[in-house]
């Protein structure tokens, strides 16, 4: 292929999923999927008065990358930005490998159907698990395509990597799984080694080279990123949030069932209802040794016949509730119609099968079961799996409009469950955003009192859309009692400068330190039981429709 119809072919994947990701902006309204990016996002623009490059479940070397561009101009939402440009850059590679693959426009249809359905989770429900899904499988296919064909490229290779780096980056878990799920276009990969015949060995060698040299990168930003992390104070957290992740996440032991050892854990049922709504950033009563024994009282989930035969009885049905999984049930219609259908074909879809359900299976003894954002990344490798097995040989009988029909039926019928996002669908957010936003701008520029806010109130996602500026210092008075965030040295350095290094304790007859709480009275009972017995809570005023109160005793 000549440098020109390179380039042209390019244009052509880069032009198509622009035109893919405008519409969807034109047409949906984009939000976060979870408070996670809108934290990220505050560290990056420093929101609440802490820039710090540390984001504990993202690469350190992206945190780097956010504080420069927000040091650029605040005024942009570089957190967004970056990560739209990562899920563009994915999906245009997974369009260039289809359409040189797939002669005519078969593969162009096919690509516009993989990406305005996970271009729906991607941009629109923007999340990184899922940026990092989908940039990971996105750069093995493109790594495969490049090691299958005659002239090597350089280029091309390098980008893929680069690509996969950039996955790691986002989310090293899913990293591996998306990576692991590609097993199945591997596997046809290396059945098709023998059409090099005498090349054959060295066809495998460029690919243990090329997969060598990606994963010896990311063992370098993996090193790099826990050489960050090698201070007392981050050592301490790290070890904080181990624990805080197995309780919050998982949950906490039942306390009726373990009441005694709760009791002796000091923790009364009113704590353990204020701890496990994420209001646990009491670092007295809630330390690391408490939440240890707390983790150690959990029962491991038995790995037994039993448990095998009550995930087969779930698995099928549940299918049905994942979104992605109707993608992927496309490619496998066009495969069986029109696919290539030899053993090594068959062999590979029914490896991928077998691995998903592995995974599944995993994810269901972990307690990790039906989590959209990883789903996500699951089936896009799955989808690219089918896609690599379809496009391996000529699509038998199916023509140019045969393929502009199937994607135009699986696009619209994809709208069906895209609606509820549709910026007509929406036209009330954008108001109530503005209204939740009023009330941290005026609790934000009320510099003489420090905020102390229960978990799920002030909420920035509620506040704060994907392409919402966010003010730097507005916030830098305001904090939580909860959110993994909330023990990091750089937000418990801004906290000890307020003069609070235990929020439930501090807040008592402290003139310049607010309680924004919409459950005082068990809020009043806790600080009772451990504080101090004769607090009172002293209604102050209603900002938009939270409460603040200030603590006094008596």
């Amino acid at each position: 292929m000549n440098l020109k119809q390179k380039c042209k072919e390019i244009s052509m994947a880069l032009a198509a999923n622009l035109l893919v990701l405008f519409a969807m902006v034109l047409v949906m309204r984009p939000s976060f999927e979870t408070n996670d990016d809108i934290v990220f996002a505050e560290l990056g623009s420093g929101l609440r008065g802490v820039k710090d490059a540390h984001l504990v479940f993202q690469n350190y070397g992206l945190g780097v990358i956010y504080r420069f561009l927000y040091a650029v101009t605040g005024r942009l939402p570089w957190y967004t930005i970056f990560q739209y440009v990562i899920l563009l850059v994915a999906f245009t590679a997974v369009t260039y490998v289809l359409i040189n693959r797939l002669e005519g426009i078969s593969g162009l249809c096919l690509s516009l159907i993989l990406v305005c359905g996970f271009g729906y989770e991607g941009y629109i429900h923007l999340q990184f698990t899922k940026t990092a899904g989908i940039a990971a499988a996105a750069s093995v296919f493109l790594l495969l395509y490049v090691l299958e064909k005659e002239r090597w490229s350089w280029a091309e290779a390098v980008f893929g990597i680069c690509l996969g780096i950039m996955a790691y980056m986002y989310r090293e878990d899913q990293f591996w799984a998306s990576c692991g799920l590609m097993a199945g276009a591997g596997l046809l990969f290396l059945f098709d080694l023998r059409k090099y015949k005498g090349r054959k060995l060295r066809r495998l060698g460029l690919c243990v080279l090329t997969f060598g040299v990606l994963l010896a990168c990311v063992f370098g930003v993996d090193r790099w990123d826990a050489s960050n992390y090698q201070s007392a104070e981050w050592k301490e957290y790290q070890e904080f949030n181990q624990f805080r992740s197995r309780l919050l996440d998982y949950g906490f032991p039942d306390y009726d069932s373990n009441q005694e050892i709760y009791e002796e854990l000091g923790i009364s049922r009113d704590a353990y209802e204020l701890y496990r709504s994420w209001n646990f950033n009491d670092t007295e009563k809630f330390n690391t040794d408490v939440m240890k024994k707390l983790v150690d009282l959990k029962q491991k989930r038995p790995l037994t016949g039993k448990t095998v035969t009550a995930f087969l009885k779930r698995y099928p049905s549940d299918l049905l509730k994942m979104p992605m999984f109707y993608v992927f049930a496309v490619f496998v219609l066009v495969w069986l119609i029109w696919g290539r259908k030899d053993i090594f074909s068959v062999l590979s879809v029914l490896a991928e099968w077998m691995m998903l359900m592995a995974v599944y299976f995993y994810l269901y003894y972990q307690g990790r079961y039906m989590v959209n954002r990883v789903d996500v990344g699951l089936w896009f490798s799955a989808c690219l799996v089918m896609l690599w097995i379809i496009s391996a040989g000529k699509l038998r009988h199916m023509d140019a409009k045969i393929s502009v029909v199937l994607c135009i039926v699986c696009v619209a019928a994809g709208q069906f469950l895209m609606y509820r996002d549709w910026r007509i669908m929406t036209s009330t957010i954008p108001e109530a955003r503005v209204s939740q936003r009023a009330v941290l701008e005026t609790l934000g520029t009320d510099k003489e009192h420090t905020y102390l806010a229960k978990s799920g109130m002030l909420s920035e996602i509620v506040c704060y859309g994907p392409f919402d500026r966010m003010p730097e210092n507005l916030m830098d008075n305001v904090y939580w009692f909860g959110g993994w965030e909330c023990r990091t040295p750089g937000y418990t350095q801004k906290m000890e400068a307020h003069g609070i290094t235990n929020p439930y304790r501090d807040v008592i007859n402290n003139d310049s330190i607010y309680l924004v709480d919409d459950n005082i009275d068990l809020t009043l009972k806790y600080i009772r039981q451990y504080y101090d017995s004769s607090a009172q809570a002293v209604f102050i005023k209603t900002i938009g429709n939270v409460d603040v109160y200030q603590i006094r005793s008596k």
